[in-house]
């Protein structure tokens, strides 16, 4: 906004007001990070409003550079498209809808409704934060709920192999020739008594199984 900063604080002339003296009531606005004084019947009164903000404002007051640095913010047209370029300015001025509505009758609505109010963007502001950390807290509940289920059926499953442990001998590679019946008795309980104890301890389940306090 630095082509516009000196007609955001160059003082309009729009007449006297309504209490005879020609003092102007001014309201502040905050565009952006630039904060400015505005003539309240300028914000308020959609007739003032349009003939400051008229296209011959933009043909006789504005220089090229302000301009150029409003065009930034219409609909790109080809740049060596003068005809249409100038088509979309008569449409914006003459009020038709862009799809959504006519950006100038929309700011016009906002500046008078005090959307651009310091203290309204402070509080819109704020808003958004507190908004934000529900959203962050609503998350930390969802994952921590998550994270209770996993974790009961973790559990579930843990039951599952301390109940059906033995029978998992069979399952079992087949063992070399060359050891005896006890021996492949011993390794294979071994075996389940250490995934048992591992998966144990990534539940957080510190209790003895039966099969543990008999090892």
């Amino acid at each position: 906004m630095d082509s516009l900063d000196h007609m955001l604080t160059d003082p309009l002339e729009l007449g006297p007001c309504g209490d005879g003296h020609g003092a102007r009531i001014m309201e502040d606005c905050l565009l952006g990070d630039t904060r400015v004084s505005l003539p309240e019947d300028l914000l308020e009164d959609p007739e003032i409003f349009f003939e400051v903000v008229s296209l011959s404002t933009w043909q006789e007051v504005l220089s090229d550079t302000q301009r150029a640095h409003l065009q930034q913010f219409l609909p790109r047209v080809p740049e060596d498209s003068a005809e249409q370029q100038n088509q979309l300015l008569l449409a914006l001025f003459r009020g038709e809808n862009f799809r959504f509505g006519n950006p100038l009758h929309i700011a016009q609505k906002l500046f008078r409704d005090g959307h651009f109010n310091p203290e309204v963007v402070k509080y819109r502001q704020l808003c958004f934060k507190s908004q934000y950390k529900r959203y962050l807290n609503s998350q930390q509940q969802y994952f921590h709920r998550l994270l209770k289920q996993i974790l009961a059926s973790r559990n579930d499953l843990l039951e599952m192999a301390r109940r059906s442990g033995p029978a998992l001998s069979w399952r079992q590679k087949r063992p070399s020739p060359s050891r005896t019946p006890e021996e492949r008795e011993w390794r294979t309980q071994q075996r389940y008594l250490k995934v048992l104890r591992e998966v144990k301890e990534e539940c957080g389940d510190t209790a003895l199984s039966s099969d543990e306090e008999g090892e």
